[in-house]
């Protein structure tokens, strides 16, 4: 009687294990199954914050290039709009003869009164070389002139907004606002003085008047450099910068 009650007692104390640990593994799964939902939770919280960053940096990219182009559109504007002014001026009556009146007043420092040797000009100041006679220049000439100074001068002064604007449409679509202005400071374009040496009647395949434009480029370091630039028409008296090969694939080192 006694060995039966002992093989009962034994019994209760087996199935009464049996049960907690039954128990405690469903307590386990249930407990792994919670942890994985927060961690899925969380996983999608890091998500979307990413995304709403991502969208943040895109809108602020977005809004800067607008304001690039806002800039770039109002400078265009201020030229267009400077250049129809100096057509609807009227003519004075003069009474020069027809060789004269095609050798215009040319916007430029007077290289007669310059006496100091061109490269020392003050910065921003762009003379033209006294071997130069600017007296005696065309019409479209003096308009070359005067728009490759203009260039210089923004370029001295670090403008690069302003170079970027008096450049040809051809070659501002194939270098956007912050490419050239990048390029250009990286270049430290700045640093040069530059001297115009002469200009003549030349062609870039664009089938409109174009002046090449000889530069001497004084570094810091002393040395010099010649260059020829481009200056074309592109209608209404607007003559703009016509990028060479060469200072294409200057540019494109800067990038």
């Amino acid at each position: 009687m006694l060995g039966a009650l002992v093989v009962v007692f034994s019994a209760l104390l087996l199935g009464s294990g049996c049960g907690q640990g039954s128990d405690q593994s469903q307590e386990l799964q249930a407990q792994r199954q919670e942890n994985e939902e927060r961690q899925r939770e969380l996983d999608a919280q890091e998500a979307e914050l990413k995304a709403r960053e991502e969208e943040q940096r895109a809108q602020e990219e977005e809004r800067r290039e607008d304001e690039e182009q806002e800039e770039m559109q109002q400078r265009i504007d201020e030229l267009e709009e400077q250049a129809e002014e100096n057509e609807s001026e009227p003519q004075e009556e003069s009474d020069q003869s027809e060789s004269e009146s095609d050798s215009p007043d040319v916007i430029i420092e007077s290289n007669e009164d310059w006496t100091a040797p061109p490269s020392q000009a003050a910065e921003g100041v762009v003379v033209v070389s006294p071997d130069y006679n600017v007296q005696a220049v065309t019409t479209e000439e003096a308009y070359a002139l005067d728009a490759a100074i203009a260039y210089y001068q923004a370029v001295e002064v670090g403008d690069y907004y302003a170079t970027h604007g008096l450049l040809s449409v051809d070659d501002q679509a194939r270098y956007s606002l912050s490419s050239w202005v990048e390029a250009n400071t990286n270049l430290d374009s700045a640093a040069g003085e530059f001297v115009v040496t002469g200009a003549y009647p030349d062609s870039v395949g664009n089938y409109s008047p174009t002046y090449a434009v000889t530069v001497a480029v004084y570094l810091p370091d002393g040395s010099t450099i010649d260059r020829t630039t481009y200056f074309t028409d592109e209608g209404n008296g607007y003559w703009a910068h016509w990028l060479s090969q060469e200072e294409m694939d200057l540019f494109d080192s800067a990038l």
